[in-house]
């Protein structure tokens, strides 16, 4: 018999939907390409939980910025040459929402879903025993640059209206919050403390979700590939895979960025596209308590159980899989520019380097919901995927259902304007 349900994608938001949606009753089937789940762009993330970053990375003047960073303008955004053809339709909507009414509009929306997704993470890792290596002491922002923390303070202060709690701190405060800072504390003209977001591990996370999927019923085929989507009478029927064709009465696409390849043959314009991170992580290193986005830098660091992580760069180059080593090395300058007694002894060749793709859509909000008779979406998250994970799926698994959502679906619809 086949499934009411099947998700191409095994990652976050795949697992995150599915469980959602078999804790409502339907049957469901999950389908990754990859050998398990969780290994693109769910697997090595900076491992932050974070409300407080809820605002899209196509704010005004990030135009310029990404033109300087073809002549080496050094920009929190890398556009790469090659890639500029295939942007065309993308990058003229990331540039028309670059606006300040139009990036806050969409910084709400992720705000909204973004505080119900992370209490929903909550009870799911309570409900299921998640061991994700959580610990909720609250994130910190620190800064260099006054003009920097200025900016970021405005965004702060807006979504504080909408019930965010911040704190603003002194370089030395900072270094009080988290004493690893203390050799920089100077160089700091202070810092923002979130104390309701937190750190955890989201591929532990995707393992545990993966169990409780099986638990429940749900079918989970890996090392199968969807070749296309299947159509029939203006509705989608299944998918043809490396394996079989799979039927199911809904199919939905969570397939992180390359959601876009499965709906460009259907004549369906997805405006999301790749966004290239990276990250090191180092075992066996006593890291700091709180996970510090510094922004100087454009780099998040984290510390999950006995692993230190550096996450960064955002970098537009297509589906380039490649982990060169002048990409690598800048994140190792990064740690010890925010960490330098931690990092003064490692070298890259300690680390183990991992790349992935967030999915970023062109208005900076995630796509979810309904795309036509027997076809759903779930995706362009961008960098709030593990933060959005888990609302994403109950908001989707809501509107599949019939049932009301628990947040406002119409700015996350495909055909919003």
């Amino acid at each position: 018999m086949e499934p009411e349900f099947q998700i191409i994608g095994g990652g976050l938001i795949g697992l995150s939907t599915a469980y959602a949606l078999l804790k409502r009753g339907a049957s469901v089937r999950v389908i990754e390409a990859r050998e398990s789940v969780a290994l693109e762009t769910s697997f090595a993330n900076a491992g932050m939980v974070h409300a407080s970053l809820a605002d899209p990375w196509n704010g005004p003047g990030v135009g310029w910025q990404m033109l300087g960073s073809l002549i080496g303008v050094k920009s929190p955004m890398t556009l790469r040459l090659k890639t500029l053809p295939s942007l065309t339709g993308w990058g003229l909507k990331f540039l028309k929402h670059a606006t300040p009414s139009r990036h806050w509009r969409a910084t709400q929306a992720n705000y909204q879903l973004a505080e119900y997704s992370a209490a929903l993470i909550h009870t799911w890792r309570h409900a299921l025993n998640i061991q994700d290596d959580f610990q909720g002491l609250g994130l910190l922002k620190i800064f260099r640059q006054q003009a920097a923390l200025d900016k970021a303070a405005l965004i702060s202060d807006k979504l504080c209206s909408l019930g965010l709690r911040a704190e603003y701190l002194s370089g030395s405060a900072a270094a009080q919050k988290e004493p690893c800072l203390a050799p920089i504390a100077d160089k700091l003209v202070g810092a923002i403390y979130y104390p309701d977001d937190y750190k955890a591990d989201a591929y532990s996370f995707c393992r545990a979700l993966e169990q409780a999927v099986i638990k429940l019923g749900g079918e989970i085929l890996i090392n199968t590939k969807v070749l296309s989507l299947r159509e029939q009478n203006a509705r989608i029927t299944g998918a043809r895979t490396s394996a079989k064709d799979l039927q199911a009465d809904t199919t939905i696409i969570a397939a992180g960025a390359r959601s876009t390849n499965l709906l460009r043959p259907l004549g369906i314009c997805l405006h999301v596209r790749p966004v290239k991170g990276y990250s090191l992580s180092f075992e066996n290193v006593k890291g700091p308590r709180l996970p510090v986005v510094d922004d100087g830098q454009h780099c998040a660091v984290t510390s999950l159980g006995q692993v230190i992580r550096i996450a960064g760069t955002a970098e537009i180059t297509g589906f380039d899989t490649s982990l060169p080593r002048s990409r690598l090395m800048p994140l190792l300058t990064m740690l010890r520019e925010v960490y330098p007694a931690l990092a003064q002894n490692l070298s890259l060749e300690d680390g183990k380097a991992w790349q992935g793709f967030r999915p970023v859509s062109a208005d900076g909000i995630p796509c979810i919901g309904m795309v036509k008779p027997g076809l759903a979406i779930n995706t362009g998250h961008g960098h709030m995927g593990w933060t959005l994970s888990a609302g994403s799926g109950a908001l989707l698994a809501d509107i599949l259902r019939a049932k009301p959502t628990k947040i406002d679906s119409t700015p996350f619809r495909l055909n919003r304007t």
